[in-house]
């Protein structure tokens, strides 16, 4: 009997994970729901540029929630920030759906966080956020070679990438490599600016955010000039450059006498390339390598406060909304 699956936003990065889920390994019957039309024909027309896509048994496009099954194995939600929290509720409220996907960055208030954690216990749905970094092969092994450093110094540096919107990224990253989970920030140095983000309605931050995971160290750097974004990792096991769209990897290792090597690899994959992946982890083998929706809060709820704390810093009003995406 195929499973059944929805995916909520159909936009750019909704319609990549229906170009993944395509490309399954056992019978799925898909539904997408995408208010506006053009996204809609955009999402169908990748949908059949997907070749291998034999085991979906059905498709439907939808443009409300209200129209999909009522019961549901899995939904991802692809949405903005800014609506997800009504989505997701509106999806709860009105179907029994077993697992979900949510994108980041969850929600724009601290209040939605916990009244979705409530919803999400109420109905005993199964919630992952998509810190996609997490299933990327090449951060699989250095996870593993890092699993004995004491400490590790973790550093994202470039040009107009978007710190607010894809900070927590850089941060479940580092708490994915080192299993630490306690987060605290320090904004003292961000750019006393609120930036308008590319996207109409949003808004960006650049400077300089540092912190702490237990006893592991970050900082992430943003200049408003659109440069190329380097990671470099200390600890007492590894140094590693990497530069993630080139795919090249500079590193050295304590039990290689801290010789130098350069790797060329592939280590960015795009979500069509994942998300057959990531169904088939969460409903074959009821789990996957993506962090938990409280597990994701627990890293959330500290980033946005202290973007609050910021953005009342710059403007002199207390703001209860933080409008990233």
């Amino acid at each position: 009997m195929s499973k059944k699956i929805a995916i909520i936003g159909a936009g750019q990065l909704g319609s990549r994970h229906l170009q993944g889920i395509a490309q399954s390994s056992f019978d799925i019957s898909i539904e997408v729901v995408e208010p506006f039309e053009v996204s809609r024909k955009i999402a169908q027309d990748r949908f059949y540029q997907i070749k291998n896509r034999e085991k979906v048994t059905d498709i439907s496009f939808y443009d409300s929630i209200e129209k999909l099954s009522n019961k549901l194995d899995l939904v991802i939600i692809a949405t903005n920030t800014d609506v997800r929290f009504n989505v997701v509720k509106e999806l709860l409220d009105r179907k029994d759906v077993l697992n979900l996907v949510l994108e980041k960055v969850l929600f724009q208030s601290i209040d939605e966080y916990y009244m979705i954690e409530k919803l999400l216990e109420e109905n005993s749905v199964e919630c992952w956020v998509n810190h996609s970094r997490r299933m990327f092969p090449f951060y699989k092994q250095l996870k593993e070679e890092l699993k004995d450093a004491n400490q590790i110094s973790y550093n994202f540096q470039g040009g107009d990438w978007g710190l607010g919107c894809n900070g927590l990224h850089f941060i479940d990253h580092l708490s994915y490599l080192s299993d630490a989970t306690n987060l605290t920030i320090n904004n003292s140095l961000l750019n006393d600016k609120i930036y308008n983000s590319k996207r109409k309605g949003f808004i960006e931050f650049n400077g300089l955010l540092t912190g702490k995971l237990d006893n592991h160290l970050f900082s992430l750097y943003s200049n408003s000039k659109k440069s190329s974004g380097i990671l470099s990792i200390v600890s007492d096991m590894l140094t590693a450059t990497i530069d993630e769209v080139k795919g090249k990897i500079t590193i050295s290792k304590l039990n290689n006498q801290w010789n130098e090597e350069v790797i060329e690899t592939k280590i960015v994959y795009f979500q069509s390339e994942l998300s057959n992946i990531l169904i088939e982890d969460i409903l074959i083998e009821n789990s996957c390598n993506l962090p938990t929706y409280k597990e994701a809060m627990n890293l959330h709820i500290p980033f946005i406060k202290s973007l609050l704390n910021h953005m009342q810093k710059v403007t002199g009003q207390e703001h209860k909304i933080c409008p990233i995406t």
